[in-house]
This record gives C-alpha cells, sequence and structure tokens, in this order.
C-alpha cells in the first residue's frame, strides 16, 4: 500500500476515533458534558493536530500508528495528563504580582508550594 493510501486511512482512523469518543460524551447530561469540557477540547485539538502533522510522517510510523491497539487519541490524551502544566508557572507569578496590593493588606501568601503540590492551601 501506498504512504498516500496509508495516509487516508489514518486521517479515517482519527476520525472515528474523535466521532466516537464525541458520541459517548455528548450523549450525557449537560452537568456531565461541561465537567468533561477539558477532555473533549483536548480531544479535538489532538484530532487537529495530528491530522495536520500524518503528512508529514514516513510510511513505516504510519502503519505503526495503524496497527495499534489501543485508541491513538485517548492515549495520548491519557499521557498529556501525566504533564507538568506550564500554564501554571506561568499564571502563578502574574496572580502574584497582581495581588501584591492585597497581599499587603495580610492573608494571602505566593511563597512557593512543596514538591507534591502541598502546602500552603494543602489542596493538593
Amino acid at each position: 500500500m501506498d504512504v498516500k493510501r496509508l495516509r487516508e486511512l489514518l486521517s479515517k482512523r482519527l476520525y472515528l476515533e474523535l466521532q466516537l469518543f464525541k458520541d459517548t460524551k455528548l450523549v450525557q447530561e449537560k452537568e456531565d458534558i461541561f465537567r468533561h469540557s477539558y477532555e473533549i477540547g483536548i480531544h479535538v485539538n489532538l484530532y487537529g493536530i495530528l491530522t495536520a502533522y500524518a503528512d508529514s510522517l514516513q510510511k513505516g510510523a504510519i502503519r505503526r500508528l495503524l496497527n495499534l491497539k489501543s485508541v491513538i487519541l485517548g492515549s495520548l490524551y491519557r499521557e498529556w495528563l501525566t504533564r507538568e502544566d506550564c500554564f501554571y508557572d506561568e499564571l502563578r507569578p502574574y496572580a502574584c504580582r497582581e495581588l501584591e496590593a492585597v497581599l499587603e493588606l495580610g492573608g494571602l501568601d505566593c511563597r512557593e508550594e512543596d514538591v507534591d503540590g502541598t502546602g500552603l492551601d494543602k489542596a493538593a
């Protein structure tokens, strides 16, 4: 099979994975859909990224993806959840700078958390 046909198959597989995922989520109650909005958004973004990236994949890489027994989008999403969130690293200093005036009034603390995410507020 030529690489063009393999790319088409990969594109169809990713599309079907996304549609099946959306079908399982969008039949839920509004509150459940809202609760899963991050997961839904990431799946849609992963689909867009992978379909655009598929054009640059070599034949062997496409074959390996097509031979995966697990769901590609779901696997990438679960892996994504294990990553450090750099958004928080950017948001925290900004919020602390903006709240500096409130800090002078007392009560808020922008010192570093413990490595496990607990510490100041013990939320993690």
